[in-house]
C-alpha cells in the first residue's frame, strides 16, 4: 500500500485535498493519511465531525465525485443502483451525477483511429464527422459511412482513460481497506469488495470488444423477432478501444410520446419492450442493464430497438429462478419462500436478527398478498426488498440489483406510454415457467446427481486431508491468522504518543540549554566566547532543529 501510495503521490493528494474540502477531514485525519496535505491546509482545514454538516450529505457526495473525475463519477452511477447498501436519499442524487465532458480534439480521435485500425481515416471511411455528436467522461461517439455505403457510428475511447481509471482503482482500493480497519460500518459494507466489483464492472465497460460480444448475444437472441432491431457490429472496424456499429434512425422517446395513436400503437410497443426484457432477463439470461428512454428507438411499424450496451446485465440458471422466486413469494405470501430465497440471493451476516428479519418480511408480504398484479408496482417491491436487506445488512449481487433498477427504470418509461400494462403481470407466466422447469425430473436427478458425485468426492478425500491435518498439529506446522482490525488504529495512537514525548524531550532541551547559555554570558565565565555571538548562533541553530523535527512529527499526522 506504502509503495501504491509514493507511485500515485500527486492524485493521493488531490483526493484528500478534495475530501478535505468538502467536510470529510476527519475521515483522512482517523485512517493517517493527514500528512499527505499540504502544511497550510492541514493549519487550517477542520478535521472535526461537525464539518461534514454544512450542506446535505448527499448534495455534497455528489458534488465530490463530480470534482475527482471519471472513475469517481462511474462509481458514484454504480452506488445509486445500491439502494440495498446506501440510504435512498443518497442514492437519489447520485442518480443526478453529470457524465457529459467537452469533447477532445478531433485530430487525438483520428489519431487513436489510425493507431487501432492501422490505416488513415480516409482510407477506412469512405466519410467521417470530426465533431462528435456525444461526448462522455470515457468515450465519445461519431457518425462514419463505410466505402460499401453503410452507415455507422464509432464509439471511441479517451486517451489515457485506461491509466486513469487503474490508477484511481488501486487508489480507492486502499483507501477502502484503511477505512475498513478504522470504521465498523465500512465492514459491515464489505468496502473493499464494493471495489473489487466496481473494478470488474469498469473495466467492463471500456472493453469495447465486450460490449460488442454482449451486443451481438443479444442481436442473435432476437433474430427471428422481426419487431425487436439490435444494431449490426463491424468486427473488422473494432478493437478493445473503439467499436463501430449500425446506424439506426428513428423516432426517439419524446417523438414517441407525441405521436399521434394513428400513425403507432403506443399499448402494443409498450408490450414489445416489457416482453422483449423479461425475455433478455428470464429466458436468455443477459439482458440491456440500462433501458433507459434514451438507449431505445422507435418506428411506425411499431419496432423497437436497443442501442448502447455499455451496461449489460448476467443471470445464470439459479439467479434467475432465485429473482423469480422472490416475486411469486410476494404474490403468493409466502415468507418461508421469502426468506429462503434471500438466503439463497446473498450471504447473511453473522450478526442478523433472524427473528426480526422474519418480522419484517412478514410485513413486506402483507404489503402485497391477495393484491392483484395490476395494482402492484414493480418498481415499488424491488425498493422495499433493497430497503429490507440494507436494514438487515444483507448485501445483494451486482447483477440483482442491475435487474431491479432496470425494472424500476423500464416500469417509469412504460407508465408514460400506457399505465394501464404491468410488469408484473407479464412477468409472472416467465416465473411460473422458471418453477416448471426447477422441477423437472431430468433435472432434478442432474442436480442430485452432481451432489452426489461431490459428497462421494469429498468423502474419499476426507481421510488423507484428516491425516495431514493431524500431522501438521503434532509437527507444530499449524498456522493461525488472527484479523485485529483495530490494530492500526492502536498504532497510530502509539505513534502520537511517542511524537508528543519527542515533542517534550526536545523543547526540555532546548530550554536547558538556552537556559545555560544565558547563564554561561551572564556569568562572563568565557572570555574567548564573549568575542563571539554564541548565544544569538546556539538560540538559531536549536530554533531550526526544534522547528524542523516539528514539522516532521506534523507532516506524520500522528500528533
Amino acid at each position: 500500500m506504502i509503495s501504491k501510495r509514493i507511485r500515485h503521490i500527486k492524485r493521493y493528494q488531490e483526493i484528500v485535498a478534495v475530501l478535505v474540502k468538502y467536510g470529510f477531514g476527519y475521515i483522512v485525519k482517523d485512517v493517517g493519511l493527514f500528512h499527505l496535505l499540504s502544511l497550510p491546509k492541514q493549519i487550517i482545514s477542520d478535521f472535526s465531525t461537525e464539518s461534514a454538516s454544512s450542506a446535505p450529505l448527499a448534495a455534497k457526495i455528489r458534488a465530490m465525485l463530480e470534482e475527482l473525475g471519471p472513475t469517481f463519477i462511474k462509481l458514484g452511477q454504480m452506488l445509486s443502483l445500491r439502494s440495498d447498501i446506501i440510504p435512498e436519499q443518497i442514492a437519489d442524487e447520485l442518480r443526478k451525477l453529470q457524465d457529459s465532458v467537452t469533447p477532445i480534439d478531433p485530430e487525438q480521435i483520428e489519431k487513436t483511429i489510425v493507431e487501432q485500425l492501422g490505416a488513415p481515416v480516409s482510407e477506412v471511411f469512405a466519410s467521417f464527422e470530426k465533431d462528435c455528436f456525444a461526448a462522455a467522461s470515457i468515450a465519445q461517439v461519431h457518425r462514419a459511412v463505410l466505402h460499401s455505403g453503410e452507415r455507422v457510428i464509432i464509439k471511441v475511447r479517451r486517451p489515457e482513460i485506461e491509466a486513469i481509471i487503474n490508477n484511481d482503482i488501486e487508489i480507492l482500493w486502499d483507501l477502502a481497506s484503511l477505512v475498513e480497519k478504522r470504521y465498523v460500518w465500512a465492514r459491515e459494507l464489505q468496502l473493499t469488495e464494493i471495489v473489487d466489483e466496481f473494478s470488474n464492472a469498469i473495466r467492463n465497460e471500456i472493453d469495447y470488444f465486450r460490449e460488442g460480444r454482449n451486443a451481438e448475444k443479444i442481436r442473435d437472441y432476437f433474430s427471428n423477432n422481426a419487431s425487436v432491431i439490435i444494431p449490426k457490429i463491424y468486427w473488422d472496424y473494432s478493437t478493445h478501444q473503439l467499436l463501430t456499429m449500425e446506424q439506426i434512425q428513428g423516432m426517439k422517446f419524446g417523438e414517441l410520446i407525441n405521436a399521434s395513436p394513428d400513425s403507432v400503437n403506443k399499448k402494443l410497443i409498450a408490450e414489445r419492450i416489457v416482453r422483449s426484457f423479461l425475455d433478455q432477463a428470464l429466458d436468455a439470461g443477459v439482458f440491456h442493464g440500462d433501458p433507459h428512454p434514451g438507449n431505445f428507438f422507435f418506428f411506425p411499424d411499431n419496432k423497437i430497438c436497443y442501442i448502447d450496451f455499455g451496461q449489460v446485465g448476467v443471470l445464470s440458471e439459479e439467479m434467475k429462478f432465485h429473482f423469480s422466486s422472490l416475486i411469486i413469494g410476494l404474490m403468493r405470501g409466502d415468507t418461508e419462500m421469502l426468506q429462503r430465497t434471500l438466503f439463497e440471493m446473498s450471504p447473511t451476516p453473522d450478526k442478523l436478527d433472524e427473528r426480526q428479519f422474519q418480522m419484517d418480511l412478514t410485513a413486506l408480504r402483507d404489503q402485497y398478498y391477495e393484491l392483484p398484479f395490476r395494482d402492484v408496482h414493480i418498481g415499488k417491491v424491488v425498493h422495499d426488498v433493497f430497503q429490507l436487506t440494507n436494514k438487515h445488512h444483507i448485501v445483494i449481487p451486482t447483477n440483482y440489483t442491475l435487474l431491479g433498477k432496470a425494472l424500476i427504470t423500464l416500469e417509469g418509461m412504460i407508465n408514460q406510454l400506457d399505465n394501464a400494462i404491468s410488469i408484473l403481470e407479464l412477468a409472472e407466466p416467465y416465473g411460473r415457467k422458471l418453477l416448471i422447469e426447477r422441477l423437472d425430473p431430468q433435472r432434478l436427478a442432474k442436480k442430485w446427481s452432481r451432489s452426489l458425485f461431490q459428497a462421494l468426492t469429498h468423502s474419499v478425500q476426507l481421510p488423507s486431508l484428516l491425516t495431514k491435518t493431524l500431522k501438521h498439529l503434532n509437527t507444530g506446522k499449524t498456522h493461525v491468522e488472527m484479523e485485529l482490525p483495530q490494530l492500526d488504529l492502536l498504532l497510530s495512537k502509539l505513534d502520537r504518543v511517542a511524537n508528543r514525548i519527542s515533542f517534550s524531550i526536545i523543547l526540555l532541551a532546548f530550554s536547558i540549554i538556552l537556559c545555560g547559555l544565558i547563564i554561561g554570558e551572564t556569568m562572563g565565565a568565557h572570555p574567548f566566547l564573549s568575542q563571539i555571538p554564541v548565544l544569538d548562533i546556539a538560540v538559531t541553530i536549536s530554533l531550526i532543529m526544534f522547528f524542523i523535527v516539528l514539522l516532521a512529527i506534523f507532516r506524520s499526522g500522528k500528533f
